[in-house]
């Protein structure tokens, strides 16, 4: 079978346009998390998010910061976009603002002017905020079955517009403004206070290919994946499952196609979005998959917000620098887990670890469920 590994990767993120930039932040255990002017301006309960430090229009932002974390992973490859095949997501439709008018924004029309630079297999995921990682396996599957010999995967979404704001503010799914706590502090994942997520933007890029097609050009493997799953819950539009059964069943797919046992994972990346709803759901579905064994788990989320279709991307960069580094970083704002949220949580500081394997969950409104497994070069 087809060895599948990553050689290069990108990143926007709320603490820079670049891959170092997004693990350095997440490492120190900082929040990017800040007041949004135009969610100020508009007197809503919801004025923080992830901003990605990057100027440009903002009918073209979410091309811009496709092509600034394609562009990075690329280079890191070295690599061209005319040699590989794109499977990415890019979130939904929205409208932006351009010579005064109010346009919309196409999640195709962004993927069609980026999908011209790729060859063929040109793929669009649109699986809600289980896209990314749903892209990324997807690529691997390409791969390992010898229909692609190189694929950039990941997605990124924008999503700081009243619109959204307004939208998850009524489904409850938002970490609404307090005076008395600072915008930074807003998503706590797994925590007892915790109340919603914060909206973010950007998202991230890798480049996956064959081992052969690595090994024949000289190019150093950073990671290699080994495993995808995925599920759908039919369950609910907003909530999933209060047992975790779709996750448990997207992360025993990534599993059996990995073709490891439990014991093999060394971190967990949550989805851990900070909901009411969603945290225990997900803590149940691991509990039952990890067994009575313990790892360390984290979630990126308080730190950079919810990046939607983007974030699990951004959390496949960690896992891989995870694998690389033997850190697993914090879960910002974590500081007292919830009753029917206890796992072995990093809190406060990066966590030095043995880390051959991470396992990464990404989940979505409507019952979207995906899970890719990360493991370290032999």
């Amino acid at each position: 079978m087809t060895c599948v590994v990553i050689t290069g990767m990108g990143a926007a993120s709320p603490f820079g346009l670049t891959a170092d930039a997004l693990w350095e932040g997440l490492v120190a255990g900082r929040s990017a998390v800040r007041t949004i002017a135009q969610l100020a301006a508009g007197g809503l309960p919801v004025t923080t998010g992830g901003e990605v430090p990057l100027e440009t229009a903002e009918h073209e932002r979410d091309r811009a910061l496709s092509r600034s974390a394609i562009r990075e992973a690329l280079g890191q490859a070295g690599l061209t976009a005319e040699g590989t095949g794109l499977v990415w997501a890019n979130g939904l439709d929205t409208f932006a603002h351009s010579g005064g008018a109010l346009v919309e924004r196409s999640a195709g029309a962004c993927f069609l002017a980026i999908a011209r630079d790729h060859t063929q297999p040109r793929r669009m995921i649109a699986t809600a905020c289980a896209s990314a990682t749903q892209a990324i396996g997807t690529a691997f599957h390409l791969i390992r079955a010898g229909r692609a010999r190189a694929c950039v995967a990941g997605g990124t979404t924008v999503m700081l517009t009243p619109h959204y704001a307004i939208g998850f503010a009524w489904l409850q799914a938002l970490a609404t403004d307090r005076a008395d706590e600072a915008p930074g502090a807003a998503c706590k994942p797994f925590d007892r206070m915790r109340r919603g997520f914060a909206l973010a933007e950007g998202g991230a890029a890798l480049v996956l290919e064959s081992l052969d097609a690595a090994a024949r050009r000289g190019a150093v493997p950073l990671a290699e994946v080994i495993g995808f799953g995925a599920s759908q819950d039919a369950f609910d539009l907003n909530r999933p499952p209060p047992d975790g059964t779709g996750a448990e069943l997207s992360m025993r797919r990534a599993l059996a196609d990995a073709r490891i046992t439990p014991d093999r994972i060394a971190a967990v990346s949550a989805h851990g979005t900070g909901t009411r709803a969603g945290d225990p759901a997900e803590v149940a579905a691991l509990r039952r998959v990890l067994g009575e064994r313990t790892c360390p788990v984290t979630s990126i989320k308080g730190a950079v917000g919810h990046q939607m279709a983007g974030a699990g991307a951004s959390q496949a960069v960690a896992a891989v620098q995870s694998c690389r580094t033997g850190l697993v970083p914090p879960t910002c704002n974590l500081v007292d887990p919830d009753d029917d949220c206890v796992l072995d949580h990093v809190m406060s500081r990066a966590r030095a670890a043995d880390v051959p394997a991470v396992l990464v969950n990404s989940f979505g409104m409507g019952g979207q469920n995906a899970t890719v497994i990360y493991a370290r070069v032999p």
